[in-house]
């Protein structure tokens, strides 16, 4: 400083060194903000082993070997999958009717997604952490389960039911008894449903076998550490630049 003037290089220098931390924070809050946008709906629960489905629920299977975007069904429940992420064994998914549970399995252990209530999509499900290999246990299956609250019920047809009444003396066979594919067809689907109604799916406390899942995947650790370090370096240099500015009147 000469005369009482500011050095027009020195002003020059700190104006741009206070544009970079800003730039710096703004990068670190789009990264944590993406990382809130892929985040599934709930927390993984861990659990060592084979985990299934819980008892009284149906599911649909998706064999790792195979695995990839496009549709899985057993003609009840249909799971459309996408972004799946061949390196992170990750995947987003959406169904035509509710998903109770997702059990990802990897390695020795899986990760099992719980809906309460149902959810009919998801993003970011993936297999459990490799500590050894520092990222994702490879993909062994997927389970997507499901029960008979969310199965469409069939509507009987009004062919099984007799109509009118029978005139006069019934001879030989009873035109009033339902015969063919009347009332006989439907019971039986009928008790299923009431069957599959009545049977009451594990709450969370019991399905749950495991901890919660601490680690996420090296991707997302990665990430959480690059948003972190920007934020600390743009608010770190922000303040350096704004005692430089100072320090120069």
């Amino acid at each position: 400083m000469e005369g009482g003037l500011v050095n027009p290089g020195a002003r020059v220098h700190v104006r741009t060194f206070r544009n970079a931390a800003l730039a710096a924070v703004v990068m670190a809050i789009i990264v944590i903000g993406s990382l809130a946008a892929l985040a599934s709906k709930v927390d993984p629960v861990f659990v060592p082993g084979n985990p299934t489905c819980p008892e009284g629920m149906k599911d649909v299977s998706a064999d790792g070997s195979g695995f990839h975007n496009g549709v899985y069904t057993d003609g009840t429940l249909s799971v459309t999958i996408s972004n799946f992420n061949a390196d992170e064994k990750s995947f987003d998914w959406a169904s035509n009717i509710g998903v109770d549970e997702v059990i990802v399995k990897g390695g020795p252990n899986a990760n099992v997604y719980i809906y309460n209530p149902e959810e009919t999509s998801d993003t970011g499900l993936h297999t459990p952490f490799n500590d050894n290999s520092g990222s994702n246990y490879g993909l062994s299956h997927v389970l997507f389960c499901y029960d008979s609250e969310s199965t469409p019920t069939p509507t009987p047809s009004g062919t099984g039911t007799p109509t009118g009444t029978p005139t006069g003396t019934p001879t030989g066979t009873p035109t009033g008894t339902p015969t063919g594919s009347g009332s006989p067809s439907v019971l039986p689907t009928q008790t299923e449903t009431v069957l599959g109604t009545t049977t009451t799916a594990p709450s969370a406390s019991t399905s749950v076998l495991g901890e919660k899942l601490g680690k996420t995947g090296t991707d997302i650790r990665q990430f959480v550490i690059v948003a972190l370090g920007l934020l600390g370096l743009g608010l770190a240099s922000y303040v350096v630049a704004n005692r430089a500015a100072r320090s120069r009147r």
